[in-house]
């Protein structure tokens, strides 16, 4: 089983189709058993029913239980958020089957659960009998099933290192795009005037 992100928490009960509101409590099944994992959220009434409680155990199901947030900013706001550079690396690469991108995107969810970013929900077993920690992401809701390759000290720290390298590649190309924009704005010589790099936020 390789990595998945499943986009997102639904804003409706997967039962009766109630918009959830803000700080409501909801429940998360989410099944392993199809070609593709599905997440689905219930409200508190509909899960208190036999059918849909009994649905959150099995070896290829995931369960927990959060509040409901409002997903949406001002689009004004939107267009300003720069999201994190290990986060937009972990979106990158989480699809990937190639083992060293599995490595990479332990290791980059391992750094965001630290920074409390990505919320560790539950782990489970998949059918190779591998480690896979189902995380959520904090302000999108967005799904993450984490394999762990189960690295050794060494080759960890290795990884790291290539995040570093992935990290400040990032940033250089976001500098050279921030540097080009802002020249073509100005209209002027780049040999004649000095570069201006705006900053990152």
């Amino acid at each position: 089983m390789r990595n998945w992100e499943i986009k997102s928490r639904n804003r409706f009960c997967s039962a009766c189709e109630s918009p959830f509101q803000t700080g409501q409590v909801y429940h998360c099944v989410l099944d392993f058993g199809a070609a593709e994992p599905r997440r689905n959220d219930y409200c508190e009434r509909c899960f208190q029913g036999e059918s849909l409680s009994a649905a959150r155990a099995g070896p290829e199901k995931a369960y927990w239980r959060s509040s409901f947030k409002r997903l949406y900013t001002p689009v004004e706001e939107q267009e300003t958020i720069r999201k994190d550079m290990a986060q937009r690396l972990l979106e990158k690469y989480v699809q990937s089957e190639k083992p060293e991108h599995v490595n990479l995107c332990y290791i980059l969810a391992l750094l965001q659960e630290r920074n409390k970013l990505l919320l560790p929900r539950t782990r489970t077993r998949d059918r190779d009998g591998a480690w896979i920690t189902v995380y959520e992401y904090v302000q999108t809701g967005d799904t993450f099933l984490i394999r762990d390759p189960g690295l050794s000290l060494s080759e960890a720290e290795a990884v790291q290192a290539q995040i570093k390298q992935l990290i400040e590649a990032e940033k250089q190309s976001a500098e050279i795009r921030e540097e080009e924009g802002a020249d073509g704005d100005r209209g002027e010589d780049v040999e004649s005037s000095p570069a201006v790099i705006r900053e990152q936020t």
